[in-house]
């Protein structure tokens, strides 16, 4: 290992919440991390199980592995994730979820490949042990801001980022806005992403899981594909209050942002045009959407009839991913 990357400090950030069936598992693949981990910062959000009592005995044993306890009640996951990530000292931090399990090489693959940008990430495969029913998709995902103002492309426990980042979301704790959304949206906003073309965490989905859904095929011809197109077409009025109550709270936060690239530009023009109503905003949400075809869908769609179609559908199916805010 060079010296540089020797040099890079790296800050491993975990939250627990009842979550002893699958955390050594997980404890053992960061300690056999081929990158050395400057510290493992586990905290944990009152878990009523033995989470905390695993805890204890594996930073008995590791020095490096630095307990928290919330001792004010639960704190949630956005304020358990942003506490403890306010608690690293490292250059860099990554964030890993108590249920899954790392390659050995994660650390190491991202520290080589961060370069000078803020945020690095990579595949995350999921997998079950309980008969949970999962779905791949390994095409290289679009992380193009505009997109991630609606959806988190990139989760949070595949990041690897620089701990300065943490310092423009400030209050980010109370936004009803997920903390791996806020750090996904700051990096795209600043252009400084790099994504790797290789598996890093196996993300495993089980009941139990706090952001457990599961997997629809979205396929015209398949039934995920119908109810995607007429949710979007006939919930269209009360879809789009959801959009407009999200982007209330998107608009702020991307404004106060410092950058100046014409991702963040377009980002704060299209979260207004979602703000507004009438035929005529309606209209100019289409012509952006077309306008900017290849930022919005997971990957390319080198078909450009075919994406421009999408993208003037869009204007409709936006609103499919608040799908579950709506009854």
């Amino acid at each position: 290992m060079s010296e540089k990357l020797e040099g890079l400090k790296i800050s491993v950030v975990m939250c627990t919440y009842n979550g002893a069936n699958y955390l050594c598992e997980q404890l053992d693949s960061l300690l056999a991390q081929t990158y050395p981990v400057h510290e493992i910062i586990v905290q944990d959000d009152g878990s009523q199980d033995n989470t905390w009592t695993i805890i204890e005995k594996y930073a008995t044993r590791y020095p490096q592995i630095k307990p928290f306890h919330n001792e004010s009640g639960l704190h949630g996951i956005n304020g358990n994730f942003f506490s403890a990530m306010n608690r690293a000292t490292g250059d860099y931090i990554a964030i890993s979820d108590q249920d899954d399990i790392w390659e050995k090489d994660k650390l190491e693959i991202q520290a080589q490949s961060i370069g000078d940008k803020m945020l690095c990430s990579g595949f995350s495969v999921p997998f079950s042990t309980d008969g949970y029913p999962v779905q791949s998709d390994m095409r290289i995902p679009n992380v193009h801001l505009i997109r991630d103002t609606y959806i988190c492309a990139i989760p949070g426990h595949s990041m690897l980022f620089k701990r300065q980042l943490l310092a423009y979301m400030q209050g980010g704790e109370t936004l009803p806005l997920y903390y791996d959304w806020q750090i996904l949206n700051v990096a795209a906003a600043a252009e400084s992403i790099v994504f790797v073309d290789k598996v890093l965490v196996h993300f495993r989905r089980h009941n139990g899981a706090a952001t457990a859904s599961r997997p629809v095929g979205n396929r015209l011809l398949s039934g995920g594909g119908w109810r995607y197109v007429t949710l979007s077409l006939f919930r269209h009025r009360e879809l789009q209050k959801e959009v407009r109550r999200r982007f209330t709270t998107v608009l702020p936060f991307l404004e106060k942002l410092p950058f100046s690239t014409q991702s963040l530009k377009d980002a704060i023009y299209m979260s207004r045009l979602q703000l507004e109503k009438g035929p005529c905003s309606f209209f100019k949400r289409v012509v952006f959407f077309i306008g900017h075809s290849r930022s919005l869908f997971y990957a390319e769609e080198p078909r450009k009839l075919v994406r421009w179609l999408r993208a003037a559908f869009f204007v409709y199916s936006c609103g499919y991913y608040y799908r579950a805010y709506i009854k």
